[in-house]
C-alpha cells in the first residue's frame, strides 16, 4: 500500500495540489489582464493628453502666423490711401484694407450674405459655429512693381508675371490712392497683363507697388461628421480668397471649437481684454494685441497677439 502511494506521488500531482495550480494560474493572469488594462488606459490617456497638446500648439502657430502675414509690401504703407473697388465683382468693403490690414468680428459676417454664404459652401444648414467669432486678414501672396507708367489704362507692364493668373486680383498703390483690380488676360511674352477695368482717380508710375491680393478668414466650421457620442466634430478652418472665383474653404486643425477673440485696449497703462459684438478693424495704435481663445476636448487655451 504504502508503495502505491508512493508510485502515485511520483507519476502526477493529486487532485488538490492540480485546485492549487489552477487558482494560482488565474490570479497570475488576472494580475497580467490588470496590468494590460492599467497600461492601456495610461497610454490612451497620454495619447489624448499628447493629442490636445499638438493641436493647441499646432493652433497657436497658425493664429500668430496668420496675424503676422497680414499687410502689403508697399512703400508707402496702406494707412493713408484712398481705397477704390475696380474688379467689377461688386466685392463688400470687407476686401478693401481701410487702413487695417486685419479685422475682427462674430459669425454669421451680418453684413455680408457674400461672404457668409462662401463660408458655409458645400454645407447643408449652418456650418460656421454660433455664437464664435472669426479673424480676417487682407495680405499679399507675391508683389511686384511697375516697369511703365499707367494713365489710368486697362494695359499694365508689370517686373514679373510670375504667380499671376487670369481673373487674380491685383492691388496698384501709391502715396495717395489703392486700387483694387482684375487681370482679365496675361501676355507672358512681355510681361504685360490687361486688366478687366482700368484704375481710378491716379497715374501709376514705375516702380509702384502691385500685389497679387489675397483675402483670408479664421474660422471654426462643422466637419460634417460626428464622434462616437453623436455630436458634432468642429474644426478650424481658413477661407481663402484671392480672385473672382469663388473662395475655398480649407480645414486646419480638427477639434477646435468656440473661438473668441478679444481686443486689447489700454488706458493709464492698464490693459483691458474687450469682447466684441460687431465688426471691429484692428488698428495697433489703439489695439496692441488680440486675445485667442479657444477650446479642445472641453480644455481651454489661448494665445495673446500682438500687432
Amino acid at each position: 500500500m504504502k508503495n502505491n502511494k508512493n508510485l502515485n506521488s511520483i507519476k502526477g500531482l493529486t487532485l488538490v495540489e492540480l485546485l492549487i495550480s489552477a487558482v494560482i494560474a488565474i490570479i497570475v493572469l488576472s494580475m497580467a489582464l490588470s496590468v494590460y488594462i492599467s497600461a492601456k488606459e495610461e497610454y490612451n490617456l497620454l495619447k489624448e493628453r499628447t493629442d490636445i497638446e499638438v493641436k493647441q500648439l499646432a493652433t497657436k502657430r497658425l493664429l500668430q502666423d496668420f496675424i503676422t502675414s497680414a499687410g502689403f509690401a508697399s512703400k508707402f504703407g496702406s494707412a493713408s490711401q484712398q481705397y477704390l473697388d475696380r474688379t467689377g465683382d461688386s466685392l463688400d468693403s470687407f476686401f478693401l484694407p481701410s487702413g487695417s490690414a486685419i479685422r475682427v468680428g462674430t459669425l454669421p459676417i451680418a453684413t455680408s450674405s457674400h461672404i457668409s454664404g462662401a463660408l458655409e459652401d458645400g454645407c447643408t444648414g449652418e456650418c460656421f459655429q454660433s455664437d464664435t467669432d472669426y479673424i480676417m486678414v487682407r495680405k499679399e501672396d507675391s508683389h511686384t512693381k511697375l516697369i511703365a507708367n499707367n494713365s489710368l489704362a486697362t494695359s499694365l507692364e508689370l517686373e514679373s508675371i510670375a504667380d499671376l493668373e487670369v481673373d487674380d486680383y491685383l492691388l496698384l498703390s501709391n502715396k495717395d490712392d489703392a486700387n483694387l483690380v482684375k487681370i482679365a488676360s496675361i501676355n507672358s511674352g512681355s510681361s504685360v497683363i490687361t486688366l478687366d477695368t482700368s484704375p481710378q482717380n491716379t497715374i501709376y508710375y514705375k516702380g509702384d507697388y502691385a500685389g497679387k491680393y489675397n483675402f483670408q478668414i479664421m474660422y471654426v466650421r462643422n466637419t460634417g461628421e460626428q464622434d462616437d457620442d453623436g455630436n458634432d466634430i468642429f474644426a478650424l478652418y481658413v477661407f481663402i480668397k484671392s480672385s473672382s472665383a469663388r473662395g475655398i474653404s480649407y480645414e486646419l486643425v480638427r477639434g477646435v471649437n468656440n473661438l473668441q477673440v478679444e481686443p486689447a485696449s489700454v488706458v493709464d497703462e492698464v490693459i483691458t481684454w474687450n469682447a466684441i459684438t460687431s465688426n471691429v478693424d484692428v488698428n495697433s495704435q489703439d489695439m496692441p494685441a488680440i486675445k485667442v481663445s479657444f477650446d479642445i476636448d472641453d480644455q481651454s487655451f489661448s494665445r495673446i497677439l500682438v500687432l
